[in-house]
């Protein structure tokens, strides 16, 4: 009953964001019809040229994981200590070592400066094709934000090679094949029953937020276009993959029902 009743209490809260963000469009629009925004508002997130403010917080983010992430390796050893050589299991409150615990720190901040480095190429990219409409903008700053962009992808991509190899000497048994086309599909074949059922868990709470924040992701671009302009590709942009993230869950659920 209490378990019932937590469930229903996590799902209310998983939903309040949603619902302010109705309520925050709903009421900007009823604003908006009383209150004439000014002209000259600047929502570009700049100082000195376009977005350079924008590109300065990516910047620092990035910056700041990586810094994270080394440190997270340099806490952990360069080959996964000998059972007699280990720490007792009694010594720490969960079933992972202190070292274990970094690895996956530097793992997950790994993937993250992979990401964000990647939509920082993205975005400088874009900046830079499309600067010739922009009134601030200078090719010398645009050049040089995709320069650094591209410096920083491959300083992660390195970094993240690098904490791949560290979790193979940690983990034989379950080794990241980088090479394979399929090492995700493979690497879930070498977990054992109870790390499946973590993933299963953890995958599912994933699509349950991946749901809640496109809808706030839906949201938030009518106020950009209220804003802005009308922009219908990234609303139907969401809406696609909203639609393929729901059809993949049924698609999977009814496969699972057939075996």
């Amino acid at each position: 009953m209490n378990q019932t009743a937590n469930t229903s209490s996590k799902k209310r809260r998983m939903r309040l964001p949603l619902y302010a963000a109705g309520g925050a469009v709903v009421g900007f629009i009823s604003s908006a019809a009383f209150t004439k925004l000014p002209s000259d508002l600047n929502w570009t997130l700049s100082v000195y040229y376009d977005y350079d403010l924008l590109f300065a917080l990516i910047a620092l983010v990035v910056l700041v994981m990586t810094i994270w992430n080394s440190i997270s390796l340099a806490r952990t050893p360069s080959a996964r200590p000998e059972e007699e050589e280990a720490d007792d299991i009694s010594d720490h409150p969960s079933l992972m070592s202190p070292a274990e615990r970094s690895l996956g720190s530097a793992m997950m901040l790994s993937t993250f400066s992979v990401i964000t480095s990647f939509a920082w190429v993205a975005l400088a990219l874009s900046l830079y094709a499309s600067s010739r409409d922009l009134p601030k903008s200078s090719n010398l700053f645009t050049l040089g934000n995709l320069v650094a962009a591209c410096i920083a992808v491959i300083i992660v991509v390195v970094l993240q090679s690098v904490t791949i190899k560290r979790y193979n000497r940690y983990f034989p048994d379950r080794a990241l094949d980088l090479n394979s086309r399929n090492m995700q599909k493979n690497h879930f074949e070498k977990l054992d029953e109870g790390e499946k059922w973590i993933v299963y868990r953890a995958a599912y709470r994933s699509f349950q937020m991946m749901n809640l924040l496109l809808g706030v992701g839906m949201a938030a671009l009518v106020v950009y276009s209220i804003l802005y302009s009308f922009a219908a590709f990234p609303i139907i942009l969401l809406s696609v993959i909203w639609i393929i993230n729901i059809g993949v869950y049924f698609r999977e659920t009814y496969r699972a029902q057939k075996q």
